[in-house]
């Protein structure tokens, strides 16, 4: 299944293994869907708009399940637990207009819902656009990147929602973050058109091999 998001406010979800251009289209945005992203188990779809939205769909009804208006800037930045049913994160603080990231600093939060009760449960005002979010696969901690004005990465300790770690380097929004197979290593990419690889969740064997290392993939750049 490929899920395809689009200015036109539609959500088409296609089977490539069947000649229909799509299987089901989903509407509920006012303006541009620039978020999407399943839960793990595949039964819930979260999507984050222009319109600052985020709609809670299932693989069961064209209809969302729930509308959340919690945030006031588009929401792009969307992350399911790996540890948790039905936890979700979502990041609100870019504007976009004909595909064209501007500033947009009024909303700076990280909110947290359970889609089970589709209720939010909490948030956090992390003091700049977050623009991508990744739970970590190994602990339960979640990484937010951002953009206006200083452009980091941090790393965060849940359900607390304190600040371990402030990562540096890039010059721009952070717009793009991924993560290793292995959950032990995270790449970023930037408006500043570099790429950052950083070594944030260790394995035991990892950190006894390089113990005389920290993040030793950390602030490396390809350009």
């Amino acid at each position: 299944m490929k899920l395809k998001g689009s200015k036109d406010h539609s959500i088409l979800i296609r089977d490539l293994r069947v000649n229909q251009d799509y299987v089901s289209c989903y509407l509920g945005h006012k303006q541009e869907v620039c978020g999407l992203k399943w839960s793990f188990d595949d039964t819930q779809l979260a999507s984050g708009g222009n319109d600052n939205k985020l709609l809670i769909w299932n693989n069961h009804s064209l209809q969302p399940l729930a509308k959340f208006s919690n945030h006031c800037a588009a929401v792009k930045a969307i992350a399911w637990s790996p540890h948790q049913s039905g936890l979700l994160a979502s990041g609100g603080g870019i504007y976009i207009i004909n595909y064209i990231l501007i500033l947009g600093t009024a909303d700076r939060t990280i909110r947290f819902w359970n889609t089970n009760t589709l209720q939010q449960i909490n948030y956090i005002d992390t003091g700049s656009q977050v623009c991508n979010l990744i739970f970590s696969k190994t602990v339960n901690e979640l990484v937010s990147t951002h953009g206006y004005s200083l452009n980091q990465i941090i790393v965060w300790k849940l359900p607390e929602m304190t600040k371990l770690t402030t990562l540096t380097g890039h010059t721009y929004r952070v717009l793009y973050l991924s993560m290793s197979p292995d959950g032990q290593n995270v790449v970023t990419g930037a408006g500043d058109e570099t790429l950052r690889f950083w070594n944030m969740f260790p394995s035991t064997k990892s950190l006894k091999k390089d113990a005389t290392s920290s993040l030793f993939l950390s602030n490396s750049d390809l350009r």
